[in-house]
């Protein structure tokens, strides 16, 4: 008798656990809002990051090969890369070396810039005679900058 008792005691009832299911399933829809704010701030994120590190490696090529370095940004394509300029001409010639091609991700804009122009070049000290900013934005509205800071080539995330 005991041990009928002791079975009966075991588990879990069907019906508990479509309860339970049930209940799972309303806080992942009622969250799921939230994730897709997080995750949009999270890719802007991540987008000027990367601006800022990709304008920081382009400054650096230009100290370490004592050369200018362009960096260009495209806003129609939402999209940035830099170029070795060796003959200084402001033009990527043949046998030039051109960075990858970086797009922003889906939903990522570039917004507007300060900057007399799509494009900073960057010295062979890393210095440049452009201040501004770049700014980037996402389908929420929410906007985050790139600063460069002339004569020191500086780049910063506001």
């Amino acid at each position: 008798m005991m041990n009928k008792a002791h079975r009966r005691q075991r588990g879990f009832t069907l019906v508990e656990l479509m309860i339970v299911v049930s209940i799972m399933g309303l806080v992942a829809i009622l969250s799921l809002p939230g994730y897709n704010r997080f995750m949009q701030s999270w890719n802007l994120n991540g987008d000027v990051q990367q601006l800022a590190a990709s304008m920081r490696t382009a400054r650096a090529a230009a100290v370490m090969k004592n050369i200018d370095v362009v960096f260009r940004f495209d806003m129609a394509t939402n999209t940035y890369w830099y170029f070795e300029d060796v003959n200084r001409n402001g033009n990527r010639d043949a046998g030039e070396y051109l960075s990858a091609v970086y797009e922003l991700t889906s939903g990522n804009r570039f917004a507007a810039h300060t900057l007399s122009s799509t494009r900073v070049t960057f010295g062979n000290k890393g210095n440049t005679r452009e201040s501004g900013s770049i700014t980037l934005r996402n389908v929420r509205n929410k906007a985050r900058a790139v600063r460069i800071y002339g004569g020191t080539g500086n780049v910063a995330v506001d």
